[in-house]
């Protein structure tokens, strides 16, 4: 009787403190959460910084959980090591077929740190256009002319891209030929007086007009203006480009 009750006495003992060490370790990771998450919204000085944050507070989340699943597995006499050992082949399985989205998980990471671009950003990527709406975990995702594209995030360290609104504006381009039988000073006179008085292009930095190549008809002249919002580059170009064709009576603008 009395070994009986002394088992009883030390079965409940442990579980006691098992219990307690449970409660201890899901209190020191909820506060280590909290801890760093308002250190992160500390740290976000824009709406900008909203989608960044948001990525950091999922991965953060499942290292602590990690962490958690093998202080749990401790606490009820798991041996972690040997629990590892076992799983090896499966892991590396797993990280075989996981391959891709690892890659994406890493490069994001890269992107969170390295702030090669932001949210609101127009960017160029792999031939894909668009205004970066949301960095994910696994892709970023974006937006231009009511069309979502969705860009894997490995692609932006493995591939150039062009970040047209890094420095607040965006340059639009297109060409015009000017014919060897007409005055090539006049016609680009005449183009940057179209240019000054259009109301849709910023005046500073300013708009560039400069020669690309002569053909045995012509000269081909580059055109390049800023606009502040990157959507309106085809129908800022469309109007510019009328309006030319009208006043100039180019015969070929493109």
């Amino acid at each position: 009787m009395v070994e009986m009750f002394l088992d009883q006495i030390s079965f409940i003992y442990d579980s006691s403190s098992k219990i307690i060490e449970v409660i201890v370790i899901l209190v020191v990771a909820m506060l280590i959460l909290k801890i760093l998450g308002q250190m992160m919204d500390k740290y976000s000085t824009s709406s900008l910084e909203s989608s960044r944050i948001d990525t950091l507070h999922k991965i953060l989340r499942y290292i602590v959980f990690i962490f958690v699943l093998i202080a749990l597995l401790d606490v009820f006499g798991v041996n972690v090591q040997s629990l590892f050992v076992s799983l090896g082949l499966l892991t590396v399985a797993l990280s075989l077929a996981a391959k891709d989205t690892l890659s994406n998980i890493i490069s994001g990471l890269v992107l969170i740190i390295e702030k090669r671009f932001e949210v609101g950003d127009m960017i160029e990527i792999d031939g894909q256009k668009g205004i970066v709406e949301k960095m994910g975990l696994k892709n970023v995702e974006l937006y231009y002319k009511k069309e979502y594209i969705s860009v894997p995030n490995v692609v932006f360290t493995t591939k150039s891209f062009i970040n047209y609104t890094k420095y607040d504006v965006y340059a639009v381009k297109f060409f015009v030929y000017i014919r060897n039988d007409h005055d090539f000073n006049e016609k680009l006179e005449q183009v940057s007086k179209v240019l000054d008085k259009s109301d849709e292009i910023l005046k500073q930095p300013k708009y560039l007009i400069f020669p690309r190549d002569i053909t045995t008809h012509g000269v081909k002249v580059m055109i390049k203006v800023y606009i502040k919002n990157p959507l309106d580059d085809s129908t800022i170009r469309g109007n510019l480009i009328r309006q030319i064709k009208k006043e100039v009576l180019f015969e070929d603008v493109m």
